[in-house]
């Protein structure tokens, strides 16, 4: 899978640089791993055969690379392999950066022989932000760095306040207040102009951007009446944390952040009564209900300056990952953009745990199995992977 908002491409490696491809492979299995051990118990099958991808991968990179080990060093943000950074745009690439930052690990060292233990351990490690204890062939370790003669000596770093309150502090109650305000606006008036949701999105990128995983800032449900426009804020502050996790920055990341947040805009032309019926609908109130996608997608194509990336999540965002028919219908069975696959995982497992007028909010781990159950058929499993990741990390 390839790191694209909106179905476009991605950065590749540089082809001068012999054997990199195998390196990335490697990279890519590591992730698959982890993203499977997420996804399913220790003893199941699809795991023990992910561990013995990343046994061959690791195996096939040391053939094509003539060497008896690969060893990556985390210098920051960036992944060296030997002295020359990797410059790709795959998913799995800051995933893969995450994992070892978590671990602690600026150094690790993977050499031929490694066995199928060595690499569960590895996984395990990863996946829990544990670190790994050195093997024959896993090495683990930190990157020194030579300072000049006579350099003057680094300051101690400051103690990092706590992230996850910190991201909460940023939901203020005025940045709470300006969504509701956006929301309710929108319901009687209509779209007018899209400055107000750039402007609020900017607020929850950042809140995002000083959080811990662990502690991913949301905004409670106070009544239900309220349910639309906190639902959208938290699928928002979702995806932004998803994104971010695979390296998505900047405008590009503030645009999913804006389709995230108004991915259920259509929903505001849902008579309450529908929206909040604490029983089962009848099959015109689901039709009608059903109809928010294409009411959404409508709406914001009537705005003049509306991104088509907004326009494109609030029509894709309950399309399925295999193509299968779900709503709205479409022509031609497709995957929906990556944007719209991040939007419809922080869709379903926020409206699980929050409280309905029609039943209880359930647990976190109920939603996670919720979308595990649901991953290669509505969802990419590979997401759904790197969102339990995410939101389990501690």
């Amino acid at each position: 899978m390839t790191r694209a908002a909106g179905g476009g491409g991605a950065g590749s490696l540089e082809p001068t640089a012999p054997g990199q491809a195998a390196v990335e492979r490697v990279i890519a299995r590591v992730a698959g791993a982890l993203t499977t051990s997420a996804l399913y118990p220790p003893a199941h099958p699809a795991v023990t055969a992910a561990l013995a991808q990343l046994q061959e991968g690791v195996i096939a990179a040391c053939d094509e690379r003539r060497q008896d080990s690969l060893t990556f060093l985390r210098l920051d943000d960036e992944i060296v392999v030997d002295g020359r950074p990797l410059r790709s745009g795959a998913l799995y690439i800051q995933p893969f950066i995450h994992a070892l930052r978590r671990s602690d690990i600026a150094r690790l060292t993977l050499a031929r022989g490694l066995d199928l233990d060595e690499c569960r351990a590895l996984v395990d490690a990863l996946a829990t932000g544990r670190r790994p204890d050195s093997t024959p062939h896993v090495v683990v370790g930190q990157v020194e760095i030579a300072e000049p003669a006579g350099a003057p000596a680094e300051p101690p770093e400051a103690p990092h306040e706590d992230g996850g309150d910190r991201g909460r502090q940023l939901l203020t109650d005025q940045l709470f207040g300006r969504a509701q305000e956006l929301f309710a606006r929108i319901r009687f008036e209509g779209m007018q102009a899209m400055d107000p949701v750039e402007e609020l999105v900017w607020g929850l990128a950042d809140a995002v951007a000083h959080s811990t995983q662990s502690v991913l800032p949301t905004v409670p449900l106070k009544s239900h009446d309220e349910y639309t426009f906190v639902h959208s804020v938290n699928v928002s502050l979702l995806v932004l944390a998803q994104a971010r996790g695979f390296g998505f920055d900047g405008p590009l990341l503030h645009a999913i952040g804006v389709s995230a947040l108004l991915h259920d805009v259509g929903k505001l032309r849902i008579p309450l009564d529908v929206l909040n019926k604490p029983g089962k609908l009848s099959g015109d109130e689901w039709t009608t209900m059903a109809s928010h996608a294409e009411l959404g997608a409508w709406e914001l194509g009537a705005l003049a300056n509306s991104a088509p990336l907004s326009i494109l999540v609030a029509y894709e965002h309950h399309l399925r990952y295999d193509g299968e028919p779900n709503y709205p219908s479409v022509r031609l069975a497709r995957p929906p953009t990556l944007a719209s696959q991040l939007t419809g995982i922080a869709d379903v497992y926020d409206a699980i745990c929050t409280v309905r007028p029609y039943r209880r909010a359930l647990s976190r781990a109920a939603a996670l199995d919720v979308l595990r159950s649901r991953a290669g058929t509505f969802h990419d499993p590979y997401l759904v992977g790197q969102f339990c990741l995410l939101v389990t990390a501690e």
